[in-house]
């Protein structure tokens, strides 16, 4: 089975929506596959209740839906939702990259230096580091609404560059310092500037 255990806790809900998240995000559970409730269950040594409130989470996040009597299935990687998120993202990855560049402490800084290394580093397809990278910027912007709707919308994308494109390009990582670099000197204008042109390069590689 694609999933690993759990250890009983108390938020035994979100930790079955963070695992069958990452299988649905990570191509491990492919699209179009049917979702059975008992098997997830079993491999993530849960009871069905917590398999099921996960779904339910992730059915309104639109990464599975109702399919008939095959009951609930992996979404397919429909075009117009990827595209529908970078029009998404040209608007409000600027905004959130001039929001950081406004409250960058020093601390923050170097996280953000610290992923882009990592990210450089990459050994395999670098779409996780990509993904923290980009994450780590709506964070520091300091808005939980932005930061909430983009990490859910995050996940459709690094599904679908998983599956489309399968790495990222290692030129993109000169395209993300410039986004930290901006941010980390606290200059605004620049970052906007550098992460409006990096969404569109985004969109025209996929």
């Amino acid at each position: 089975m694609v999933l690993e255990g759990l250890q009983p806790g108390p938020t035994l809900i979100d930790q079955a929506y963070e695992a069958i998240l990452a299988a649905i995000r990570e191509g491990r559970l492919p699209p179009g596959v049917r979702i059975n409730q008992d098997e997830l269950a079993a491999s993530l040594r849960i009871s069905r209740q917590p398999v099921g409130q996960a779904l339910t989470i992730l059915k309104s996040q639109g990464f599975v839906r109702d399919n008939g009597r095959r009951g609930l299935i992996v979404a397919p990687l429909e075009e117009h939702l990827l595209r529908s998120i970078y029009e998404l993202r040209e608007v409000l990855d600027p905004l959130a990259a001039r929001l950081a560049a406004e409250r960058c402490s020093p601390a923050e800084a170097t996280s953000g230096k610290r992923f882009l290394a990592a990210g450089r580093k990459a050994r395999n397809d670098g779409l996780d580091a990509d993904m923290r990278l980009h994450l780590w910027v709506y964070e520091v912007a300091g808005n939980p609404i932005l930061t909430q709707t983009m990490g859910i919308y995050w996940n459709h994308l690094r599904r679908g560059i998983g599956l489309l494109q399968h790495t990222i390009p290692k030129d993109v990582w000169d395209e993300h310092e410039s986004i930290v670099d901006a941010i980390a000197r606290n200059d605004p204008a620049a970052a906007e500037k550098h992460a409006l042109l990096h969404t569109h390069g985004a969109a025209a590689r996929l």
